[in-house]
């Protein structure tokens, strides 16, 4: 079961990936020969920690894709604590890249080195996982559930965080902190970190999570901003989902589409790519190895495991500001024609 697993999940990968190469063939001498270095474009490392064996293939291409499919659902098993006929990974509709339905252009998903690696235990296989070194663009789907690590950065502008905020008419420190944020702020740039959670309760949940959100005791911050205004922020967490009167968990449902990497929205141009994307299946718990930082690990828990990880500078693979965090993101176009999300 396990094998099947693994070559349908190397198979949903794959599928729809175009390589391009545009190159015309010339005759090089032995002298401009003998200036030439380089590297195959696939080469196989081996490394072994924690009692696990680790052979990669890595892969020195560029690949620029816009693929569709119907439903990705990987891990779909019983598991303790969670609903029956549930998955660890389960999106419908899924989608990476875009399309400009006006003109038809295709906004692919940029990977860069992009690596094949697999896990033993003596001999026998307990992982693999398909990584990418570099990877922006936008992803989409009707998001079910999500087993991993997906970190999230929300940030905007106090004037509407303050339009957010709902308090009792008897709250006067809600009133005061609304009146605070909506005023003397109101032009500050706020930010919060979200990670996958359970909604109520906003304790960190990484197993099939359905909602994304501040977990308990997160704090709003001005990263701008003086100690002192960051001290008072730190007077408020959140708590149970909720920050002075304002929802901190989301629905993954309410999310069409998320991009990958730094997006300028005003450009509609990805500046920056997210590093160390990887998704994976394992059958028992497997730390691989970080690839921003090979002294460190990802700890991936037995079954589908994704991962979107923080770049090695704190910030997200994903980040999006707070109106779309209270209202959604509504669904790129993905194919042409009408957008019935599947092509």
């Amino acid at each position: 079961m396990f094998k099947k697993i693994l070559s349908q999940l190397s198979f949903s990968l794959l599928l729809g990936v175009n390589f391009t190469a545009q190159a015309e063939l010339v005759a090089l001498s032995d002298e401009k020969l003998s200036e030439v270095t380089g590297q195959a474009f696939m080469n196989m490392t081996t490394d072994s920690h924690n009692g696990l064996t680790f052979t990669r293939l890595n892969l020195g291409v560029d690949i620029e894709t816009q693929m569709n499919i119907k439903k990705l659902e990987l891990g779909n098993y019983t598991r303790a604590g969670e609903a029956a006929g549930t998955a660890d990974i389960s999106i419908n509709n899924f989608a990476l890249g875009s399309v400009n339905d006006a003109t038809g252009q295709v906004n692919p998903f940029s990977i860069k080195n992009p690596y094949l690696e697999i896990a033993y235990s003596g001999t026998k296989v307990v992982g693999v996982r398909m990584g990418f070194g570099e990877a922006k663009g936008h992803l989409s789907g009707d998001i079910n559930r999500i087993t991993g690590n997906v970190p999230v950065d929300i940030y905007g502008k106090g004037s509407y965080l303050a339009s957010q905020i709902s308090c009792a008419w008897y709250d006067l420190v809600c009133h005061g902190a609304k009146g605070i944020v909506g005023g003397a702020y109101a032009n500050s740039d706020f930010a919060a970190q979200a990670q996958l959670v359970t909604s109520p309760g906003g304790d960190p949940d990484p197993v099939r999570a359905q909602f994304i959100g501040m977990v308990d005791g997160q704090k709003l911050s001005i990263p701008s901003g003086s100690g002192f205004d960051n001290f008072l922020l730190g007077l408020f967490s959140s708590n149970n989902c909720a920050l002075l009167g304002t929802t901190t968990c989301f629905s993954l449902a309410n999310y069409g589409s998320f991009p990958v990497g730094q997006f300028n929205a005003a450009t509609q141009q990805f500046t920056d790519s997210a590093k160390g994307v990887f998704l994976s299946m394992q059958t028992q718990n497997v730390q691989w190895r970080d690839q921003q930082d090979a002294t460190k690990f990802v700890e991936a828990l037995a079954g589908a495991f994704m991962n979107l990880p923080r770049n090695a500078d704190g910030s997200a693979a994903i980040r999006t500001s707070f109106q779309e965090a209270f209202e959604g993101i509504p669904r790129v176009d993905t194919c042409l024609g009408p957008q019935t999300k599947g092509c």
